[in-house]
């Protein structure tokens, strides 16, 4: 099937994954910026700062109104800080929508990697689970990226 795209089968481009950062504080805005000092500019991301001093209810209509503002037909991928917080769980209620995703624990390397995806050719989920797996290789130990000295060998 020469030109067309995975996710519908046509020949028209499909639409991208949108993309919705919320975190504590700035968190979202700095993490943005520190990404694109790396990669240049990633397009598209709609960031959402919280207050430890606003309302759930606010938290939760902010969300929903960037989700809809991110949405260009190709489903949404939210992208939060801290599972269990209350900015995580506003964004937890959108999960119902359909073609929403949500990923905990961002960090930058999954905003680096996000600079490199098709988000034509991904669904949310994927893109999450492509995130995630970027995210969880990049924690490691020093000890583990050094070799031991000559004497314990």
């Amino acid at each position: 099937m020469s030109g067309t795209t995975p996710a519908t089968g046509t020949g028209a481009p499909d639409p991208e994954v949108g993309v919705v950062l919320v975190t504590h504080g700035c968190v979202c805005g700095d993490l943005v910026r520190a990404a694109e000092e790396i990669v240049g500019t990633i397009p598209d991301v709609v960031s959402v700062p919280t207050d430890a001093t606003e309302a759930p209810p606010s938290i939760q209509r902010r969300v929903a109104e960037a989700v809809t503002a991110a949405d260009r037909g190709g489903g949404v991928l939210i992208l939060t800080d801290l599972h269990g917080s209350t900015p995580a769980n506003a964004c937890l209620a959108q999960i119902r929508r359909p073609g929403v995703e949500v990923l905990f624990g961002v960090n930058l390397p999954m905003l680096i990697k996000l600079s490199t995806c098709d988000r034509r050719s991904l669904r949310p989920q994927q893109l999450g689970e492509l995130l995630r797996d970027t995210g969880r290789r990049s924690i490691r130990l020093g000890s583990e990226m050094v070799p031991p000295p000559a004497s314990e060998k």
